[in-house]
């Protein structure tokens, strides 16, 4: 009987993919922080996930499955959040239209207009307890 030595994490597309991108968490931690403090600041360029995934050799649909990595994902994911709380303080600024925001916030973040459980169209209960006058102050 053969027993099957190769690792199973190894053989997916996503995994080639990520040993073609990063030898180590080290080796991504560093390529992330480059892409924010040296990349970025001297290309003139807004982070996106695009742009990030333009920088490691990447398409976005590969960065997109690189964050489930068993090593990697929660790195990128990270950086993810880096990058939607950079395009929001531009929008409070007034330098990224509010569309543009949303737009970009639902199709790279997974940010929805409404919560889930609010889908469906129902209206939420709220209960107020107390006297009117007090809790309108």
């Amino acid at each position: 009987m053969e027993t099957n030595t190769k690792d199973p994490q190894r053989d997916t597309p996503t995994a080639k993919t990520a040993v073609r991108v990063f030898t180590s968490g080290k080796d991504c931690k560093e390529k992330l922080e480059r892409y924010f403090e040296e990349y970025l600041p001297s290309s003139g360029e807004v982070a996106d996930i695009e742009g990030l995934a333009d920088y490691l050799g990447v398409t976005r649909k590969d960065l997109i499955a690189l964050s489930e990595h068993k090593t990697y994902g929660t790195l990128l994911r990270r950086a993810w959040n880096r990058i939607a709380k950079i395009k929001k303080q531009l929008a409070f600024r007034g330098k990224l239209p509010a569309a543009v925001l949303s737009f970009d916030l639902k199709n790279n973040h997974g940010y929805r207009d409404r919560p889930e459980e609010q889908q469906d169209g129902s209206v939420p209960t709220v209960i107020f307890r107390g006297r009117a006058e007090d809790w309108a102050k």
